[in-house]
């Protein structure tokens, strides 16, 4: 759709005509019920009940929607209601009772048209929680309120059919298509506009879905949502005994896969593109729901991963295309993630979406596991940032001889400021407890800035005590449980504070930070650094 329209569309929607016109349409019963399946947080829930919820608080309900988040996703989520997932996890009256009055206080202060409020994806998260959810909060309420909440579904309902092609691309039309067909199917409306519906969902996956299985956003957080939106969809048309279209059941199956990927021994995700660990129990109910057999992904060439698994360790690699598509992508070419059993040994920093002042930093190089030169991002991430000013592309080699693995990367992200080229190894032996890596920088003659450092860092999980030994040669790497490791490299060794948000807390850590100096590249043609991590018996 032309967006030069939009101004007058959301003229209109202002209009006290079109507010009229959406009172016309009455409440619906719901005929099909339609069940949110996700488990929620009961810890999350309590914190709701006291009167926090999204990093707000608020002295009463109708406050709440009056108040304006520093950070647009938390005013998103706030209006799209999944959290209800957690006061039901919670349970009991007084968690049945704060979703009520908080459902009955956004029906007060919120039902004439917001560009934000009513846009597509958040308006398509909102029906589906509350019809999902419907019997938690409303199965107890009066005639009344019930026919409030449903009055209001409807309105959403066909306001959202109507502004769908002016959803922006990428998850959140999934959101808004998910929302649409449960409501038309708990409705048991026109059979003809859940077959429009399912149209536009095929092209969305089209669109959207790598031939590997990974999302385009290249992120595990939107490709578990993702998923989880899916198999949403499917268990609606089901419930309305439609059939399954195939491509839907193929993407379940690839996407879940490939999902398995990301996910380390603890059970959780790793920390590429925008991602936090999320819960187990979540990434279980997803697994199961999916249906799906389909074994664990182990390269994803489209999306740009792989996963070298020996023993008990596991290495997640970053080897993706980066491009300026205005996704969520993070500067972190060759960037990796290492495991053993279900404790994280090295990580990347996370993503803190609650607080703008950490947003881009948490996007930059320097808050991943990898190499940079002179702290420069390898990649485009925002115009306030250095960076290099265009896309990149990234290129790798996977063997796998007695099951020893051995991948090998490059990337040209510093070729165009710099004429430097990076290539990256990883070894992993079969037995799991010898990891090496070896990072090479090779001047091509191109003309470019003249570089100073290579910097590598290895970003610790906070459950890991490091200290330096032989006279910060080497360090030892004593995790919470398991065995200690010891990291060796053949560069100029720190110890320096890190900072992690892989979970809901801001939490202290450490990194290893190996530099080596690049005064000389342009006479010897390339450097080279190596390092290890090997298991202590």
């Amino acid at each position: 759709m032309s967006k030069s329209l939009r101004p007058l569309r959301e003229f209109y929607f202002n209009t006290p005509f079109y507010n009229w016109r959406l009172r016309k349409f009455a409440s619906r019963e719901i005929n099909i019920t339609i069940s949110d399946l996700w488990p929620g947080e009961p810890e999350v829930g309590r914190e709701i009940i006291d009167g926090k919820i999204v990093g707000l608080v608020a002295s009463s309900h109708k406050q709440l929607w009056k108040k304006i988040p520093d950070d647009p996703l938390s005013l998103e989520s706030l209006h799209g209601f999944s959290w209800l997932r957690h006061l039901r996890a919670q349970g009991g009256e007084a968690a049945r009772l704060t979703a009520r009055q908080m459902v009955g206080s956004w029906l007060d202060e919120c039902q004439k048209w917001h560009s934000l409020y009513w846009r597509g994806d958040v308006l398509g998260e909102r029906i589906s929680a509350w019809i999902g959810m419907y019997d938690f909060f409303c199965g107890s309420a009066n005639d009344e309120f019930r026919s409030r909440v449903l009055e209001s579904v409807h309105r959403q309902l066909e306001h959202g059919i109507s502004d769908f092609h002016y959803t922006d691309i990428g998850i959140k039309r999934i959101r808004a298509i998910k929302g649409l067909i449960t409501a038309l199917v708990a409705f048991n409306l026109s059979l003809d506009r859940i077959s429009l519906l399912e149209r536009w969902l095929l092209k969305e996956l089209i669109a959207q879905i790598n031939p590997d299985g990974g999302h385009v956003s290249r992120s595990p957080a939107i490709q578990i949502e993702f998923v989880m939106a899916l198999i949403d969809i499917r268990n609606c048309l089901r419930a309305c005994n439609r059939n399954i279209p195939n491509e839907l059941t193929q993407n379940i199956a690839s996407m879940t896969a490939m999902l398995r990927l990301w996910r380390h021994g603890d059970g959780k995700l790793a920390l590429f593109h925008g991602s936090k660990e999320g819960g187990v129990s979540l990434f279980e109910a997803v697994i199961a729901l999916s249906e799906s057999r389909r074994k664990t992904v182990t390269e994803a060439p489209a999306t740009g991963f792989q996963r070298l698994s020996a023993g008990k360790s596991t290495l997640i690699v970053d080897t993706g295309t980066t491009e300026d598509k205005g996704l969520s992508s993070h500067a972190s070419p060759l960037s990796f993630e290492l495991s053993i059993g279900k404790q994280r040994l090295v990580v990347n920093c996370g993503t803190s979406p609650g607080d703008t002042a950490l947003k881009e930093p948490l996007k930059s190089s320097v808050a991943h596991s990898m190499l940079t030169i002179d702290n420069i991002n390898a990649s485009h991430i925002a115009k306030t940032t250095a960076r290099v000013p265009q896309a990149i592309t990234v290129s790798f080699n996977r063997e796998t001889v007695d099951g020893d693995i051995l991948l090998d990367g490059s990337h040209n992200g510093y070729l165009p400021n710099m004429g430097i080229m990076h290539h990256r190894s990883f070894y992993l032996a079969s037995s799991g407890n010898d990891i090496r890596g070896e990072d090479q920088l090779i001047y091509t003659g191109e003309p470019g800035d003249l570089p100073l450092n290579a910097i590598i860092r290895f970003h610790l999980h906070p459950r890991v005590r490091t200290s330096l030994i032989q006279r910060g040669s080497s360090a030892l790497l004593r995790p919470h449980s398991g065995n200690v490791w010891r990291f060796r490299t053949d560069g100029n060794l720190k110890l320096e504070d890190s900072i992690y948000f892989g979970s809901a807390l801001r939490q202290k850590s450490e990194q290893l930070v190996v530099n080596k100096c690049l005064e000389g590249i342009r006479d010897e043609g390339k450097i080279i650094v190596k390092w290890a991590f090997r298991r202590e018996d």
